[in-house]
């Protein structure tokens, strides 16, 4: 390229010293005819080596896409080569890792939570309206998900969780700042295994502390327990329209060593019905809570203060649970489309039917609607619940702990937001009230309900999922 550029330089070089070497041309010392001449010899000199500046130009323009052309086929070849290399180590890595572990699922989800408590009702401890102080906490929580199946037909699963370091709640999986810096708690929130043969579709049969695959919303279950027992279940997969499906399980609350085992029993049946764009859930539920005198915390009144039923000290001293728990349950899901929005809509009803219960103490109700997409980057969503719980239409130890159990009435709204890819913004507020005013005479948890009066409570959450 060098060489071009000088053999350019050259031939201007001698244009202009033929161009200057004339001085006689125009000097006046040759004639007219002689200037015409040389003129033009010169033209022709230039338009010479013009005519050879464009080919080397064209040369130089044609040597660049040769080039360009060589980079980008160097560049194919070492991206194919890369490629053929990483599917050898791919292979290689295939065949000395079992398949079993190949298969292994791992994800999970972080959330970092903001909570402010306010306008607390309480009564002192003769009964009359007092306040309490606001509250604001941060709080934090990690779950970590393992889904491995063992063959075509078993799978197993797997959940550690945060969870409060001073006492293990199920009914949560927070774990709170503060503790003077001390390290959170990581516990087994899940693990179980299901059996799903082949010879029958729709049958699923499990065991170990499992998560929640029945329907529920949670005025009877906290989001977060995770119940521990068996469970078989059969939904027919015949048809893609209507597919009525049974659930049972034997959920062990505790397990004692001279006395009944505290069980509880559901059996819960139903369909699922799509009615052109309308998708129809109806089913109907009973739970049989059986010696809950024999659970740990919760027949004393120790686990969640009660949650807001009906306790009484017997002639022995103990506190326990002045009722029965056995739940008749109807819940219903609507969902379709309102124009480009999905829309849920949910709704539960709830009585024990156990003997004694005060007809205004049995029968528990729950209605909420959901609007808009929650998934992907952009989504948005608008979801609104309103809850009527009765002292003791329900155990209250077990059910959405933000409301305060049974006894319990109010109104939970939130707005999702995804501002990035599996990345969810979230505003919730509740308002909540007691459905009766809490009695002071033989309630041997006065000192607990007293201050479940009114609240106000803001939840701002940042969940970022893996």
């Amino acid at each position: 390229m060098k060489n071009r550029f000088k053999a350019v330089g050259a031939m201007a070089l001698t244009g202009l010293l033929i161009f200057w070497g004339q001085p006689r041309a125009f000097c006046g010392t040759g004639t007219t005819e002689d200037m015409m001449k040389r003129l033009e010899n010169l033209s022709a000199i230039i338009q010479e080596q013009q005519k050879e500046i464009e080919r080397l130009k064209e040369e130089l323009i044609h040597q660049r896409k040769s080039i360009q052309q060589g980079q980008a086929t160097q560049k194919e070849e070492i991206q194919k080569a890369v490629k053929a290399e990483t599917e050898q180590a791919e292979k290689s890595w295939r065949e000395w890792v079992p398949e079993w572990v190949q298969k292994i699922k791992i994800s999970g989800d972080l959330r970092l939570r903001y909570e402010r408590l306010w306008d607390r009702g309480m009564l002192n401890p003769d009964g009359t309206p007092a306040k309490q102080d606001p509250r604001d906490r941060g709080r934090v929580r990690v779950r970590l998900y393992v889904d491995a199946p063992v063959t075509d037909e078993i799978d197993t699963h797997l959940m550690l969780s945060t969870n409060m370091s001073t006492h293990q709640e199920a009914t949560t999986s927070n774990a709170d700042f503060g503790g003077d810096f001390n390290d959170k708690g990581i516990y087994l929130a899940r693990a179980y295994a299901e059996y799903r043969p082949n010879w029958l579709k729709g049958l699923g049969l499990g065991a170990g502390k499992f998560k929640k695959n029945f329907c529920n919303t949670d005025i009877t279950w906290d989001p977060d327990v995770n119940p521990e027992g068996a469970y078989e279940y059969y939904r027919y997969s015949g048809s893609k329209v209507f597919q009525p499906f049974i659930y049972l399980s034997q959920m062990v609350v505790n397990e004692n060593n001279r006395t009944p085992d505290a069980m509880l029993y559901l059996t819960q049946a139903g369909f699922d019905w799509k009615i052109g764009p309308v998708k129809w859930m109806l089913a109907g539920s009973y739970y049989s809570w059986s010696n809950l005198a024999g659970s740990k915390w919760m027949g004393t009144g120790d686990y969640n203060s009660g949650g807001g039923n009906t306790f009484i000290t017997d002639s022995a001293g103990n506190i326990r649970y002045k009722y029965d728990y056995k739940l008749c349950e109807a819940i219903s899901t609507i969902k379709f489309d309102l124009g480009p929005f999905p829309v849920d809509l949910d709704l539960d009803y709830v009585r024990n039917t156990a003997e004694g219960v005060p007809s205004d103490e049995d029968s528990a109700y729950y209605a909420s609607a959901k609007i808009g997409r929650d998934k992907d980057k952009g989504d948005y969503s608008l979801f609104y619940k309103y809850a009527y719980i009765e002292q003791n239409a329900l155990v209250g130890a077990i059910n959405d702990q933000d409301f305060y159990g049974a006894n319990r009435k109010g109104h939970k709204i939130a707005l999702h937001y995804w501002p990035f890819r599996n990345t969810l913004v979230r505003a919730v507020f509740f308002y909540t009230d007691p459905v009766s005013t809490w009695k002071k005479d033989g309630n041997p948890l006065w000192n607990v309900d007293r201050y479940k009066m009114h609240e106000d409570r803001l939840q701002m959450d940042f969940i970022f999922k893996f």
